[in-house]
């Protein structure tokens, strides 16, 4: 049975219908669930999406359950599901930072401006303590690349230069960026992969995402925007919590909490 005929049973169930109407409701209400095992919650919420999608906070009570909850929620919805993890190897050590955290939290902030569709967003308490930029200080450190515009190579290049990406010869991590006549690969830190962007001329003729190993492209872009280490360069930004950045309106599930 796939996923999305197993949450259609479940959407037919009144818990599901309850919980649904609640987030619907124009005023806001708080609904308290228990007796849940397992990967019930997870299935309650994915059923809940199914019929209401909207942006979720959802928060779990450390990175672990974070992760877990994550990898059933995609399981179940078959869309990305992102995770706010702490920018630091360890809670309350704040000497070592780790860049696929770093990554990830800037992959949720760029998510939150440039909204296209609903989003679900996993994070702990101890991520949501850590602050980040707010949505004016984001994107004006934000370049930002379409297909069929123009684009000044050598600004783009002063622009990377001065927020701290290496130029190599590959790029392999976040961070790095290579140009190789009408090609420049550029890995942002705000996507899991990197980006190539093609010219004709001074004209984007194509953006695609890329397996750094293999080189072969995964995915296709219209616009994409190129984000720079938001825990380092911009840590003298104004910053904001999470929770301020979030759609006001948007349900925030809390999940293990008494």
């Amino acid at each position: 049975m796939r996923a999305n005929e197993f949450l259609s049973i479940y959407r037919a169930d009144g818990l599901v219908k309850t919980v649904a109407a609640g987030i619907k409701a124009p005023e806001p209400s708080n609904l308290r669930i228990k007796g849940l095992s397992g990967s019930l919650d997870a299935i309650l919420l994915a059923a809940a999406f199914k019929l209401h999608a909207d942006d979720y906070l959802v928060i779990l009570q450390d990175r672990d359950e974070a992760s877990y909850f994550q990898n059933d929620l995609q399981n179940l919805l078959d869309r990305e599901i992102l995770l706010f993890p702490l920018s630091y190897k360890r809670p309350y050590e704040f000497e070592e930072t780790e860049n696929a955290n770093i990554l990830m939290r800037a992959e949720v902030l760029n998510h939150l401006a440039n909204k296209k569709s609903p989003d679900i967003i996993i994070t702990y308490p101890e991520a949501l303590g850590e602050k980040v930029i707010n949505k004016r200080s984001l994107a004006s450190n934000t370049f930002g690349i379409a297909v069929k515009e123009k684009l000044n190579t050598a600004f783009l290049e002063e622009f990377l230069h001065n927020y701290d990406f290496e130029k190599t010869d590959f790029v392999y991590e976040a961070g790095q960026f290579a140009m190789r006549g009408g090609i420049i690969d550029v890995f942002s830190f705000a996507n899991e992969l990197p980006y190539r962007i093609e010219l004709f001329g001074q004209e984007v003729d194509s953006i695609r995402s890329f397996e750094p190993g293999s080189q072969l492209s995964v995915g296709t872009h219209d616009a994409v925007n190129i984000i720079p280490n938001v825990q380092t360069r911009l840590i003298q930004e104004e910053r904001q919590s999470l929770l301020e950045l979030n759609p006001p309106q948007s349900p925030i599930w809390f999940n293990g909490f008494q």
